[in-house]
């Protein structure tokens, strides 16, 4: 790979070069107004709030808080996303059976989890931070930190509860993991409120 950029000479020059021009950047983005960027994530989250209220008939306001039914949508859109996700990384982009990383070897179906993690993690955080709980008085650092702690237990439990359900009672997989996931989505439910995106009083949000 060297041998095709370059001496390392060169190499130094375009590191150099790149660090200069993000440096060059930096400093012109802070004499820009930010408002442009705030513009555009406002409209955005707007917008997919207005596409989730549409479906938040009257007849559910009786039942579902809007927080729980902003959060199954953005829950359940997210774990399409992250399917479609592993799907691709499972069927494309790691093809063989064994998957080397350094040091480390993985199942391509494993790979393809962390694959389908890479992207629905982060979308998952902005839609929970943005749409879901907007008045949270946390710092963005703080609700990323225990967001990751949350996603990390729920991958550590599901795994254990899949075992616990279809090795040690003997349920079969599919129902085993259906179960599991209703289990998560509820407990996750109340971490993200009353941990990850805490407030000094949780109240509902109805914007």
């Amino acid at each position: 790979m060297f041998a095709k950029i370059g001496s390392f000479g060169r190499i130094k020059q375009l590191i150099f070069a790149a660090f200069f021009c993000q440096r060059h950047f930096d400093i012109k983005q802070k004499s820009i107004p930010l408002r442009t960027n705030f513009s555009m994530l406002g409209r955005s989250k707007n917008l997919i709030i207005q596409v989730i209220d549409f479906f938040y008939f009257p007849f559910l306001h009786k039942y579902i808080p809007v927080q729980t039914f902003r959060y199954a949508a953005c829950g359940g859109g997210n774990a399409l996303f992250n399917l479609v996700m592993f799907y691709i990384g499972n069927n494309f982009v790691f093809t063989d059976e064994l998957i080397h990383f350094g040091p480390f070897t993985m199942t391509h179906y494993i790979a393809a989890f962390v694959f389908a993690l890479l992207f629905s993690f982060p979308l998952g955080f902005i839609l929970n931070k943005y749409v879901v709980f907007q008045q949270s008085h946390l710092k963005g650092r703080i609700q990323l930190f225990r967001y990751a702690m949350i996603t990390l237990f729920s991958i550590v439990a599901n795994y254990g509860l899949l075992h616990f359900f279809a090795g040690y009672l003997g349920l079969w997989a599919t129902p085993s993991q259906a179960l599991t996931t209703v289990i998560l989505s509820i407990t996750s439910y109340f971490a993200q409120m009353y941990f990850s995106f805490r407030t000094k009083k949780t109240n509902i949000s109805t914007n």
